[in-house]
């Protein structure tokens, strides 16, 4: 996407990407800033991908711009940039594209049994938990291309997983096309499926990133480190975990 032809930004116009912990990113790339589902308020425009806990608990309390599908602004009561595929955005300089993308399945057999002993050991945090999910929109989670002065960076969430068929996977690079920079979060039982899927995206840096180990941890399921994903990626494939900063 750089205009030059060298998939490199300026040494002045670095991209940082910082981990903002659960599965909030910051964005930085010449002189603008976006986070993307925030758990924490924050002084800068921000994309809620989803309708997940975690993911919106920032946007709803933080007075800055606000870009999310429109049923999820109208659940937050909030105005901002109504995100729907095929239209791009404006927001904070960057255009944004966004476009849905089919989940891991909530309960796959294993899971199922890890979520219901968890639920055993910490009721009342099960208890909060589906009093959220009861008021919560339907809506799927998004997948992202965020675009200034020639420059791609693609968050493609938690959308490559072992569920993924070679069909919808050819269908979401086709969609990303080239980014410079392509960040896939990965989920606990996917992460070689993660990695390997990477492999398809026409990118200069390659990141896997941990976008759901510290909600796992709050909730007492298992987790694992990057390693799989790192080891079945690409080589080069950078890790990015919580509280890690990326500059490129």
């Amino acid at each position: 996407m750089n205009p030059s032809g060298t998939g490199q930004p300026s040494t002045t116009d670095a991209v940082r990407l910082r981990h903002l912990d659960y599965a909030g990113l910051r964005l930085t790339y010449s002189g603008a800033t976006i986070a993307i589902d925030p758990p924490m308020a924050i002084d800068v425009p921000a994309i809620v991908t989803w309708t997940e806990q975690e993911r919106v608990a920032g946007a709803a309390r933080s007075s800055s711009a606000l870009a999310a599908p429109p049923s999820i602004l109208a659940w937050l009561g909030r105005s901002g940039v109504a995100l729907a595929e095929g239209s791009p955005s404006q927001l904070g300089g960057f255009v944004v594209r966004s476009r849905a993308y089919e989940p891991i399945p909530y309960a796959t057999p294993a899971e199922a049994v890890r979520k219901t002993v968890c639920a055993l050991r910490k009721p009342w945090l099960a208890a909060n938990r589906l009093c959220f999910a009861s008021q919560r929109p339907p809506c799927a989670p998004l997948l992202l291309t965020l675009d200034r002065g020639g420059y791609r960076i693609a968050i493609l969430g938690q959308a490559l997983h072992r569920f993924v068929t070679p069909e919808s996977l050819a269908a979401l690079v086709a969609w990303v096309g080239y980014a410079d920079i392509v960040v896939a979060g990965t989920d606990y039982d996917d992460e070689v499926a993660t990695g390997k899927m990477l492999a398809a995206f026409p990118a200069r840096v390659r990141v896997v990133a941990d976008l759901t180990g510290a909600i796992r941890r709050k909730l007492g399921l298992p987790v694992r480190p990057l390693k799989l994903a790192g080891d079945a990626a690409p080589p080069g494939t950078r890790r990015f975990g919580p509280k890690d900063t990326l500059v490129v």
